[in-house]
Formats: C-alpha cells, structure tokens, sequence
C-alpha cells in the first residue's frame, strides 16, 4: 500500500474573479469528421483539439502545421485557422471551446503565450487528455447540471495538463522575416468581404502586384484570391452553423452577389453544396 500526504502549497493557475467557461465539446469522426472548417476566428472563446488519430493540413495565423496523433492544436481568441487538405480517412479528433479563461500571465483567451507554436506533442500526456476529454464528452451528453458542474472542473484540469505541455515545447516560432505577407494577410483579413482586386492592394501596399502575389503566396501557402475565398467561405460556414439565415442571405453576406457564384465556390472548398453541408452538420448534432 502507497499512502501520500497532500501537503505541498500551491496557488491557482486561473485569476480570482475569472471561472473559465466549457463552450462546447465534439467528436469529429466519420463523415463529419471529413469536412474541412474553413478559415474562420473567434474572438470570444479559446478552442482546443486532440488528434486521437489520422492527420491533416492546418494553417494558423498564416502559419502551415502538419498535425498528427497524439498532436495538440490551440486557436487563441482571435487566431485565424484552416483545415488546408482533407484529413485522412481515419481521421478522429476531440475539440473543446472554453471562453472566460484567464491565466494569470497572459491575455484572456490565451492559452498559447506570444512565442510558442500552437500545435505541439501530447507527449506522455496523450492518454490523460484523452480520458479527460472522453469524461467531459460524456457528462456534457448527459445534459444534467450536476454533470455539467463536473465537466467544467475537468474542464480546469484539462487546462492545467495542456498548459504544461505548451511550456515543455522546444520548438519555438522563429523570428517573422516575411513582414510584408504579415502586411498583406492584416489587410485581406480587414477587408476580405469587399470587393477588392489585387491590383489594389498590391497599389495600397506600393508593390507590383506580382511580386506581391508571390510574397504572400510564400508566407502563407495561397494566392491573395484563394486566401480571400478561403476566408468568406470559413465565414459563411460559421453562418449556416450557427444562424437561421437563408443560403441566398448568407452568400450576400460574405461578399458575393451571385448566388451561383457563391454554390460554385463553396461546392470547390468545402466538397458539398452549403444547405447540404448545414443538414449534414445539423444531423449529427
């Protein structure tokens, strides 16, 4: 028989007046698992994903990462993230949103601090977390306030296994020495539901459009185009997931006139046509 003594002091991780909050939690596998979630942000909630298997392109604040089993990815608030392939066929992955999470050394939302990257190993770790995240899965299914009390402080431990992760990576960013892809991401990011042409940012950003084309095409694996399509149409997803407008309001909404235009698109990017990507979404939820 081991028998321990709880005797070693310690301080919370979290501020005092701050609770952090579960969100959602989902298990992608299977058809739902293969559609990819365009380029989209949120600036209320951080996300956090567990790769239980397969692998996939993701890009990160412009950043490519190949995450595989076993491999951590958080999207602070306000990252702008995409799936940038189709995942493989045996693809399942874990994900959580938390909002109201405030370390005490960093921004709220923020569970990645500015240096580290945001994907990473579990490690070790990749059994707790899994456990962990099947414990919050079931409780947040059972859809009882006492289980959700217990999800949300699973939640915290969950929190505390990742944050120790993020601070045992070697692998740091790199200094940024594409400066002006980081210029030119800012602004499509600003004004990517207008009507722009490249011709006008490359004028904006007093560069020949070619050479501005190929910088950004450097920096962040897309034409300025294709970035601008991948944007409207992570947007228009998180539209037909989480609103009841119609198709034809939603294609306004994010930037096309042509209704035709914005099927065509979507068909392209996402592999199915939008009301089918929001019945088959709707019914697995």
């Amino acid at each position: 028989m081991s028998f321990y003594i709880h005797s070693k002091p310690f301080s919370s991780s979290f501020g005092s007046d701050q609770t952090p909050e579960l969100l959602s939690v989902c298990l992608a596998q299977g058809d739902v698992g293969k559609m990819p979630r365009v380029m989209h942000h949120h600036n209320d909630r951080v996300e956090i994903l567990l790769v239980i298997s397969g692998n996939a392109q993701y890009s990160i604040d412009g950043d490519p990462y190949l995450a595989q089993t076993g491999d951590i990815l958080v999207y602070n608030q306000g990252a702008i993230h995409d799936e940038m392939d189709n995942p493989a066929s045996d693809m399942v992955v874990f994900s959580l949103a938390v909002r109201n999470l405030q370390l005490l050394d960093r921004e709220a939302n923020q569970l990645v601090p500015p240096g580290y990257k945001p994907v990473f190993t579990s490690g070790p770790a990749f059994t707790k977390l899994k456990h962990l995240f099947e414990l919050i899965y079931e409780a947040t299914a059972a859809n009882d306030f006492r289980q959700a009390e217990y999800a949300n402080y699973l939640l915290r431990a969950l929190l505390i296994v990742v944050d120790n992760q993020v601070h045992m990576q070697s692998d740091r960013l790199g200094e940024d020495n594409q400066a002006l892809g980081g210029e030119i991401k800012a602004y499509l990011d600003q004004h990517f539901l207008e009507e722009i042409t490249l011709g006008q940012v490359a004028q904006i950003m007093h560069v020949n459009q070619y050479y501005l084309a190929h910088c950004f095409k450097e920096y962040s694996g897309y034409s300025p185009m294709q970035y601008i399509i991948r944007r409207r149409i992570g947007e228009a997803q998180s539209l037909l997931l989480n609103t009841n407008f119609s198709v034809t309001q939603i294609a306004a909404m994010v930037g096309y006139n042509n209704l035709n235009h914005f099927h065509s698109a979507f068909v392209k990017v996402v592999g199915m046509a939008p009301g089918k990507y929001r019945r088959s979404w709707t019914a697995e939820l």
